[in-house]
């Protein structure tokens, strides 16, 4: 019986597929149809993807902590008002706060994972809410996005300084966030750099987290560009570089 792809006994002519929540003729042929199917495929994904897996013969919903009826599918279930609650919850919660939720939701392990604080934690909304909240959690997040938006640190312990825009910022967690966030300056600029090197094979990781660094580099041509606007979108549209994506 095919448990791994949610295969088990029905009856003495039937099994069911609890990821799809049908009965199937008990047959090998009618199995394997079935879970080589795009339905099936479909189930499979969405079920990795959204915390339901197995659990004593049932399918079960770790975030909605509920065991699905038995003829719900994956997908009948992740479109209940519960499910996308808790979804869109989550989703709000650890935005931009470095939480991976990828291996609970695939069910390798029953926590998430903070990778700012290098920490595991409950999935408990409450649990989570009050970790992204506190004074720890919202420091380390500000050291990840320092070298993600070209802001160094200086002699004066008070400021911090963005060569983005080429000034200082009270070197606290509100103006830190609230210049990367809403500084017009820094998000147009970031916005039109993104959009000039997407696709393009050209970074600009080296030159947001090196003080001194003046260039991106483009891995295609191998080659570095002064990093500003002008001279990347001429980068990108030159022929030499087009060229190379033929």
């Amino acid at each position: 019986m095919k448990k791994g792809y949610g295969i088990i006994p029905s009856s003495k002519t039937r099994v069911r597929c609890l990821f799809c929540g049908v009965h199937i003729p008990k047959a090998n042929r009618c199995i394997d149809q079935h879970t080589n199917g795009a339905k099936h495929k479909e189930n499979v994904m969405l079920k990795m993807e959204n915390g339901l897996d197995i659990l004593n013969e049932n399918l079960y919903c770790k975030p909605c902590n509920q065991v699905v009826d038995e003829d719900g599918s994956v997908a009948d279930h992740i479109d209940t008002e519960s499910h996308c609650n808790w979804r869109a919850a989550m989703e709000d919660l650890t935005e931009g706060e470095f939480i991976k939720l990828e291996s609970y939701l695939s069910s390798e392990r029953d926590d998430v994972r903070c990778d700012a604080c290098s920490v595991d934690l409950s999935s408990s909304l409450h649990v989570i809410e009050k970790h992204v909240n506190s004074v720890k959690h919202r420091n380390r997040v500000v050291e990840r996005l320092k070298p993600l938006n070209g802001i160094f640190s200086i002699e004066n312990d008070d400021e911090v300084f963005c060569k983005i825009c080429n000034i200082y910022i009270e070197n606290t967690i509100g103006s830190v966030l609230q210049h990367i966030d809403d500084d017009e300056e820094h998000v147009v600029w970031l916005a039109e750099i993104d959009d000039l090197i997407d696709g393009q094979d050209v970074s600009i990781d080296r030159y947001l987290a090196n003080e001194y660094e003046i260039n991106a580099f483009c891995k295609k041509c191998e080659m570095d560009i002064l990093c500003d606007a002008q001279n990347i979108e001429s980068h990108v549209h030159s022929e030499d570089h087009l060229n190379r994506f033929v």
